[in-house]
């Protein structure tokens, strides 16, 4: 093997596929990307087994091969080397790498049981705008549970009616929904993509103008953007219908300014005690939002905002951290905070855009 291309491509490339390597795995194979010389093009491949990628970019191949090297080594080096353009050569089990001031001889990896990326059939598919698609997962991600106890909720949900691509995470405490027009397809089924997985597609449609076609069947999803395959198994599973436990009305709905709330909010983490709790009370009367935490290692703070509310008088506790998780889907100037009471979770919702909703359930202590 032996071929020439631009270092820039090239690393960009390698950074990529180095994201999707699995250094703990214990099939050695599985900590390299694989980069395979054939005619014009040079092909580099990544997989951790729950999702991978394939990069095609343009060189000058000189001898046809194939190679696998440790993606960490491989980035390491690329990083640091400097010059336009890189040539690569297999010497044996050593992978030689020369740019205009750095060479590198690095040992491979054995590569023949190296997987094969799964292909998803055109059969099943749904388009939408790539800067759409990374709305949808950014808006919800960050709620997908850490825990291994219920892997369903590891997810991101994925599903589309009524001319809309809807994504969901909920880690029980709190759970969050964003919706964004489909340009094609009308109804997709309930697809369970495993939130680091997501993150991944997030960042590989990232920067990407366009639509982006999205294709599925029970165990996989897939889609290529321009020189990038990508693929995610789907887990089994049945994610929680929590359109269920959304509440149909509210006794009370307080309005606030964005900006006022979030400040508010971060001021109070410095006196919180280890369970982030912050107190919020809706005051009709003193048209406010009372916030306030307290540790009695540190003291106590209240902040007081200004609010346009209607209905009852409310009073309850929170996780400050997930109130203020809320606000980095919200872009609006004003956030709706709709509350049915004591024990009951709160609506939180961009006053301008309905695309967006997150809940919030109180504490009990």
């Amino acid at each position: 093997m032996k071929f020439e291309t631009t270092t820039d491509q090239f690393l960009a490339a390698v950074a990529t596929a180095a994201r999707f390597i699995e250094r703990r795995a214990n099939l050695p194979v599985l900590a390299g990307v694989l980069i395979v010389a054939d005619g014009n093009r040079i092909l580099l491949r990544a997989t951790n087994l729950e999702c991978g990628v394939e990069i095609s970019l343009p060189g000058k191949v000189s001898e046809n091969g194939t190679v696998a090297v440790p993606g960490g080594v491989l980035v390491g080096f690329l990083n640091n080397a400097r010059g336009k353009s890189v040539t690569a050569e297999l010497k044996g089990e050593i992978f030689k790498l020369e740019t205009e001031h750095a060479d590198a001889s690095i040992k491979t990896i054995p590569h023949n049981d190296f997987p094969l990326l799964p292909r998803v059939a055109a059969t099943n598919s749904f388009v939408v705008k790539a800067q759409d698609l990374v709305k949808a997962i950014r808006g919800v991600a960050y709620c997908a549970s850490l825990s291994a106890v219920k892997p369903e909720l590891q997810s991101v949900l994925l599903w589309a009616e009524g001319g809309k691509l809807i994504a969901v995470a909920t880690d029980s405490f709190r759970l969050a929904e964003k919706s964004v027009p489909l340009r094609k397809g009308g109804t997709v089924p309930q697809l369970l993509v495993p939130a680091r997985n997501a993150a991944e597609l997030m960042r590989i449609v990232e920067g990407q103008s366009g639509d982006v076609e999205i294709y599925y069947n029970e165990n996989q999803l897939s889609t290529q953007i321009n020189n990038t395959y990508y693929t995610s198994r789907l887990l089994d599973g049945s994610f929680p219908n929590y359109r269920q436990i959304l509440p149909k009305s509210f006794s009370t709905e307080a309005v606030v300014l964005r900006e006022d709330f979030g400040g508010a909010l971060k001021a109070l983490s410095i006196f919180a005690d280890k369970f982030a709790q912050v107190a919020l009370a809706i005051d009709p009367v003193k048209k406010s939002v009372f916030l306030t935490s307290r540790n009695p290692d540190v003291g106590e703070q209240v902040s007081t905002i200004k609010a346009t509310i209607k209905g009852d008088q409310a009073a309850m506790s929170f996780n400050g951290r997930y109130l203020a998780d809320s606000l980095q889907s919200i872009s609006g100037d004003s956030v709706r905070l709709h509350s049915n009471g004591p024990g009951k979770a709160m609506l939180i919702k961009d006053a301008s855009d309905d695309s967006f909703l997150y809940l919030a359930m109180p504490m009990n202590r």
